[in-house]
């Protein structure tokens, strides 16, 4: 069978699994939203610096990100953890199945995520607080497709320094929320301050401010060129070193 359709039907039984399993929503899909409806009505309207957003507006395109990592990253990497410690990344590289089309189609699985994330939030957003349908939608379906690939291949990367299922959740969350709160997620930060110049060497600022750029008023493209190359180079390296170290059975006891 050709190596796409396989991969077809890997994403079907990824979502099955994902949607039998309501709990695994709850992070991806509930947490952007409920922050984004408790901090965000209490934001107020007034406009952040050097943009032309609303802080309660910038708070729905932060969300974005959160909900995209969270669903890329940190899931990812939590559930392929899981899988490997209990046996079954061991018997599925047993079978006929390629490499290409078992990580395809759980990378197909989280694009369908971020994709209905993505409806859920702008939707609340534009009904609730004044978003404008974004202006450059070409950069921002780019954006987001950057977005995947880039934290996907995080999250095959960090399974190499977990050493078991229980520790995954501690490394994983431990590794991603200092980075996300000196970036910008949870509030706008300048781009002249120390904590961004920091940020800036990690792939989440400039994630931020891709997506940001893409729903800004302007002329242009809305490509954020810089920010989306300095995300396909941590893309390539996450790769690489989750292709050169990347285990498919537990660490020996």
């Amino acid at each position: 069978m050709n190596d796409l359709v396989v991969a077809r039907h890997q994403v079907n039984y990824e979502q099955k699994a994902y949607w039998r399993n309501p709990m695994s929503a709850v992070f991806t899909f509930m947490f952007p939203v409920v922050f984004l409806l408790v901090v965000g009505t209490s934001a107020g309207n007034s406009t952040i610096p050097d943009s032309t957003l609303r802080y309660n507006q910038y708070l729905v395109v932060a969300m974005l990100v959160f909900g995209l990592i969270a669903a890329c990253y940190t899931n990812l990497g939590i559930m392929l953890s899981i899988r490997r410690d209990s046996g079954v990344l061991k018997r599925m590289r047993g079978t006929p199945m390629s490499v290409g089309s078992y990580v395809g189609g759980i990378i197909g699985s989280v694009l369908i995520n971020v994709m209905i994330l993505t409806i859920m939030v702008v939707c609340i957003g534009m009904v609730g607080y004044d978003l404008h349908f974004p202006f450059h939608p070409l950069a921002v379906a780019v954006t987001l497709l950057v977005g995947v690939v880039t934290f996907s291949a995080l999250g095959l990367a960090v399974t190499v320094l977990v050493p078991n299922a229980e520790a995954a959740p501690a490394i994983i969350n431990g590794i991603y929320f200092p980075i996300v709160f000196i970036s910008g997620v949870f509030y706008p930060i300048a781009n002249n301050s120390v904590l961004s110049r920091i940020a800036t060497w990690f792939p989440v600022r400039h994630m931020v401010n891709a997506l940001v750029g893409a729903f800004e008023t302007g002329s242009g493209s809305g490509l954020q060129v810089w920010d989306l190359c300095v995300m396909l180079l941590w893309a390539a390296g996450g790769l690489a070193f989750a292709l050169t170290r990347f285990r498919w059975e537990p660490r020996r006891r």
